[in-house]
């Protein structure tokens, strides 16, 4: 009896052991995919809401079913997507972890998969999900992304030296036509987001003016300053770096603008 005890704790070990790490990880995730195209774990910045709706939506234009999961620790981003996608269906599931991104899909040839993997490597490799998600969207385009495997097959057959400098020329004009998509995405975004915030300058003048006090006044004047800067400096922002300034001043300006607002609530 107790040899027989000790014979099915051992296994039930080595079950255990067999079992992937991230077996229970991946139950939350799954839950969510059935229903939601995206799933976001407590903890982790993916980056914009509204990039990750519009990476799934241009996915759906090229008709991929494209699920995300942003987790909030390490592990193997490729493996997850794979038992993501077991469980989910006929899906293109890409997952993001703090140090790799996976994806796994039953729907695309994996020339097709490889091209838009190859066309978002820089992105999917940077600190935002939500970009990465949106570059992995625009090499599903092909007419966005780099040189198919079939391109350059008839390349070689047709003129190896001048299809593979034109090759090359094009490679870079659709990167660069992609970087500007994205800034374009970027600065209707922040662009959306000034108005709201003119919103609650307009909405907070009055109270402000009516409450007489010097030191509301000064964080309203400071507000206002920092929320013309970034009015000013949107409409001539060419880069992301330029941009990325437009987004921190409008976060000051949010920020004292709520200041003012929890001071005005509690007079």
């Amino acid at each position: 009896m107790a040899a027989r005890i000790a014979s099915t704790v051992l296994l039930l070990l080595a079950l255990v052991a067999v079992m992937p790490a991230h077996a229970q990880e991946i139950g939350p995730a799954v839950e969510t995919l059935a229903d939601e195209v995206f799933y976001v774990e407590s903890g982790v910045d993916p980056g914009s809401v509204s990039t990750l709706l519009d990476a799934v939506e241009r996915a759906a234009d090229q008709g991929v079913d494209l699920r995300i999961a942003v987790f909030a620790g390490a592990g193997d981003a490729q493996a997850l997507a794979s038992d993501i996608a077991a469980q989910l269906g006929s899906v293109t599931v890409l997952v993001f972890t703090t140090d790799s991104y996976g994806v796994f899909s039953d729907e695309l040839a994996q020339g097709r998969l490889d091209d838009a993997l190859s066309a978002a490597e820089d992105d999917l490799s940077g600190s935002l999900a939500a970009d990465g998600a949106a570059a992995f969207a625009d090499g599903l385009d092909p007419d966005s992304g780099g040189i198919s495997a079939g391109l350059v097959a008839v390349g070689v057959i047709l003129l190896l030296g001048v299809v593979g400098i034109g090759g090359r020329l094009w490679e870079v004009k659709t990167r660069d036509a992609r970087q500007a998509r994205r800034r374009d995405r970027r600065r209707t975004e922040l662009m959306d987001r000034t108005r709201r915030i003119a919103d609650r300058v307009l909405e907070l003048s009055d109270p402000v003016e009516l409450a007489d006090d010097s030191g509301l006044s000064k964080q309203f004047a400071a507000a206002t300053a920092r929320f013309n800067e970034a009015e000013v400096a949107i409409a001539g922002a060419t880069t992301m770096h330029e941009l990325d300034d437009v987004e921190g001043r409008l976060a000051e300006a949010e920020q004292l603008l709520g200041t003012i607002k929890d001071r005005l609530d509690k007079t």
